[in-house]
Order: C-alpha cells, then structure tokens, then sequence
C-alpha cells in the first residue's frame, strides 16, 4: 500500500517537472577579437507576475577609442524580433530623419540594419525565438558591426 501512495506522489511531482519550460540558451555577451569590453551590467525582466527574462549591456572599445554597444535581450519579455525580408531596403522618407533599413541575415541569423545619417548604425540580429542582440556604433562601419556580430554568434 505505501508503494501505491509513494508512486502516487511521485508521478505528479515528475509531470510538474517536465512541464517547467527548459532552460533558456546561456546567450552572453562575450569577449570578441579587436575590442576590448567593459563590464556586463544585467538587468533582470521582472514584473509582478513572473521573470520574464534578461537585458544584458555592455560596452566595447576598440584600441582606437571607436566603441561599440551591445545589448542582448532574452527570455519571453523579449519578445520576438520582427524582421523584412533578406536583401529588402527602405527608407523612412518623407516623414522621418532620413534613416535607412535593410533586411540580411548574418551567420544564418535574421537581421536588420538601420542607418541613422545623425547617429550611427545599428544591427539587430534575432539570435532565437527569445532572445535579440543589438549593436550600435556612431564609429564603426556596416562591414565592422557585420563582423563583430558574426563573433557574437560564433562564441555562442
């Protein structure tokens, strides 16, 4: 009888279990070749009702003072990213600041480019279905952002 009742509590204990969501990717934001990083300042998504995830930021610099933000959401208050398709570009004329955007994908990973003529570039890759990284440089050119996103990719 006790094995009957130890069972009993064992099975919806393992059904509890096994319908947790699994662990998240441990996406970082890591080192990557020609910058030299700041320290990673975490926030977590928190909201009465639950975790909702991660909002990593870090700075990156390279030897010649150009410098480099990084920033990588993740978790299900990330959200999706929502991209246009590969090779599509536009542009926000007439009304807006004269920003450009292009749809690309960097190491098979959705992406967009926005080029704002008075700020700089920036690149958003959706790395998973919960997690987005952003780079944004007013110093580093397309092919540099390109290139360091490719490294964030690669050290994943």
């Amino acid at each position: 009888m006790k094995r009957f009742r130890f069972s009993g509590l064992v099975l919806p204990v393992l059904l509890i279990i096994l319908a947790l969501p699994g662990p998240a990717a441990a996406w970082t934001l890591p080192d990557i070749p020609g910058f030299t990083g700041g320290e990673v300042q975490r926030t977590p998504l928190e909201a009465p009702s639950g975790t909702f995830g991660e909002w990593l930021v870090r700075v990156y610099r390279t030897g010649g003072g150009r410098t480099l933000k990084a920033t990588l959401m993740t978790g299900p208050g990330a959200g999706e990213l929502r991209t246009p398709p590969e090779g599509l570009q536009t542009d926000d004329r007439p009304l807006g600041f004269g920003s450009s955007y292009e749809g690309l994908t960097v190491e098979g990973k959705r992406a967009l480019l926005e080029e704002v003529p008075t700020v700089g570039l920036a690149l958003a890759v959706a790395l998973a279905d919960d997690a987005t990284l952003t780079l944004e440089s007013s110093s580093l050119s397309r092919e540099d952002l390109l290139r360091a996103a490719s490294a964030f990719i690669q050290a994943e």
